[in-house]
Protein backbone atom coordinates (compact mmCIF):
# COMPACT_ATOMS: atom_id res chain seq x y z
CA UNK A 1 0.00 0.00 0.00
CA UNK A 2 1.23 3.52 -0.63
CA UNK A 3 0.69 6.12 2.17
CA UNK A 4 0.15 9.94 1.85
CA UNK A 5 3.42 10.31 4.03
CA UNK A 6 6.03 8.37 1.01
CA UNK A 7 4.10 10.75 -1.34
CA UNK A 8 5.56 13.52 0.77
CA UNK A 9 9.03 11.86 1.07
CA UNK A 10 8.68 12.09 -2.87
CA UNK A 11 7.89 15.31 -2.81
CA UNK A 12 10.79 16.33 -0.20
CA UNK A 13 13.35 14.08 -1.99
CA UNK A 14 12.50 15.85 -5.67
CA UNK A 15 12.19 19.51 -3.80
CA UNK A 16 14.50 19.72 -0.96
CA UNK A 17 14.63 23.49 -0.49
CA UNK A 18 10.98 23.09 0.84
CA UNK A 19 10.86 22.72 4.57
CA UNK A 20 7.20 22.27 5.56
CA UNK A 21 5.56 19.19 3.69
CA UNK A 22 3.30 17.12 5.26
CA UNK A 23 0.93 14.61 4.90
CA UNK A 24 -2.83 14.73 6.23
CA UNK A 25 -2.30 17.82 8.07
CA UNK A 26 -0.91 21.24 6.86
CA UNK A 27 0.85 23.84 8.94
CA UNK A 28 -0.88 27.01 8.42
CA UNK A 29 1.29 29.03 10.85
CA UNK A 30 3.82 29.26 8.24
CA UNK A 31 3.79 31.32 4.42
CA UNK A 32 4.99 28.15 2.53
CA UNK A 33 3.51 24.51 3.50
CA UNK A 34 2.85 21.78 1.45
CA UNK A 35 -0.10 19.50 2.59
CA UNK A 36 -0.98 15.40 0.49
CA UNK A 37 -4.30 14.65 1.53
CA UNK A 38 -6.47 11.64 0.43
CA UNK A 39 -8.80 12.50 -1.71
CA UNK A 40 -11.33 9.90 -0.94
CA UNK A 41 -14.26 11.67 -2.49
CA UNK A 42 -13.73 10.12 -5.73
CA UNK A 43 -12.13 6.39 -4.45
CA UNK A 44 -13.85 4.00 -7.64
CA UNK A 45 -12.01 0.48 -6.68
CA UNK A 46 -11.13 -1.10 -10.16
CA UNK A 47 -11.48 -5.11 -10.37
CA UNK A 48 -10.24 -6.40 -13.98
CA UNK A 49 -12.46 -9.09 -15.47
CA UNK A 50 -11.48 -12.45 -13.44
CA UNK A 51 -11.34 -11.03 -10.32
CA UNK A 52 -8.78 -9.34 -7.83
CA UNK A 53 -6.18 -11.97 -8.23
CA UNK A 54 -6.46 -10.18 -12.15
CA UNK A 55 -6.09 -6.71 -10.90
CA UNK A 56 -2.38 -5.55 -12.04
CA UNK A 57 -2.91 -2.40 -10.61
CA UNK A 58 -5.03 0.16 -8.10
CA UNK A 59 -4.91 3.83 -8.30
CA UNK A 60 -4.33 6.19 -5.70
CA UNK A 61 -5.64 9.68 -5.44
CA UNK A 62 -4.07 11.98 -3.53
CA UNK A 63 -4.88 16.12 -3.32
CA UNK A 64 -1.61 18.32 -3.13
CA UNK A 65 -2.43 21.46 -1.40
CA UNK A 66 -0.03 24.36 -1.79
CA UNK A 67 -0.37 27.31 0.79
CA UNK A 68 2.66 29.14 -0.72
CA UNK A 69 3.42 32.86 -0.16
CA UNK A 70 1.11 36.32 -0.41
CA UNK A 71 1.08 36.77 -4.20
CA UNK A 72 -0.91 34.82 -6.38
CA UNK A 73 1.70 34.63 -9.12
CA UNK A 74 4.02 32.79 -6.52
CA UNK A 75 1.69 30.29 -4.94
CA UNK A 76 0.36 29.51 -8.89
CA UNK A 77 4.46 29.13 -9.90
CA UNK A 78 5.10 26.67 -6.82
CA UNK A 79 2.15 25.07 -7.95
CA UNK A 80 3.36 24.26 -11.33
CA UNK A 81 6.47 23.09 -10.10
CA UNK A 82 5.06 20.58 -8.22
CA UNK A 83 2.88 19.76 -10.98
CA UNK A 84 5.94 19.00 -12.85
CA UNK A 85 6.84 16.63 -10.79
CA UNK A 86 4.18 13.87 -11.42
CA UNK A 87 3.50 15.02 -15.33
CA UNK A 88 4.84 12.90 -17.93
CA UNK A 89 6.00 10.69 -15.44
CA UNK A 90 6.40 6.62 -15.26
CA UNK A 91 7.61 3.31 -13.91
CA UNK A 92 9.50 5.10 -11.28
CA UNK A 93 9.63 3.56 -7.49
CA UNK A 94 8.39 5.33 -4.00
CA UNK A 95 9.08 3.72 -0.87
CA UNK A 96 9.54 0.43 -2.50
CA UNK A 97 6.25 0.63 -4.80
CA UNK A 98 6.45 0.09 -8.80
CA UNK A 99 4.79 3.27 -9.84
CA UNK A 100 3.65 2.84 -13.46
CA UNK A 101 2.43 6.22 -14.03
CA UNK A 102 0.83 9.37 -12.83
CA UNK A 103 -2.36 11.20 -13.95
CA UNK A 104 -2.30 15.13 -12.92
CA UNK A 105 -4.66 17.44 -13.58
CA UNK A 106 -3.90 20.98 -13.50
CA UNK A 107 -3.90 23.40 -10.36
CA UNK A 108 -6.37 25.39 -9.20
CA UNK A 109 -6.73 28.30 -7.08
CA UNK A 110 -8.97 28.26 -3.71
CA UNK A 111 -8.16 31.72 -2.96
CA UNK A 112 -6.50 32.37 -0.03
CA UNK A 113 -6.23 32.25 4.03
CA UNK A 114 -7.47 35.03 6.59
CA UNK A 115 -3.67 36.02 6.53
CA UNK A 116 -3.88 36.41 2.82
CA UNK A 117 -1.34 32.93 2.15
CA UNK A 118 -2.53 31.83 -1.78
CA UNK A 119 -3.65 28.27 -2.07
CA UNK A 120 -3.87 26.21 -5.28
CA UNK A 121 -4.47 22.03 -4.85
CA UNK A 122 -3.85 19.94 -7.79
CA UNK A 123 -5.57 16.21 -8.11
CA UNK A 124 -2.69 13.27 -8.75
CA UNK A 125 -4.02 10.26 -9.34
CA UNK A 126 -1.16 7.46 -9.00
CA UNK A 127 -1.56 4.08 -10.61
CA UNK A 128 0.12 1.77 -8.42
CA UNK A 129 1.59 -2.11 -9.50
CA UNK A 130 -0.01 -4.86 -7.65
CA UNK A 131 2.66 -6.85 -5.25
CA UNK A 132 3.38 -9.73 -7.14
Amino acid sequence: MLYLSDIAKYIRKQMPGIKNISSGIIDTSVNESIGVFDNNRSQNTRIALGGAENTRYYVKKVTILVHWGKTQKEAFNKAMELYNLFFGISDIVISGKHIAFFKVYEPQSIGYTQEKIYEYIIPVEIFVNREE
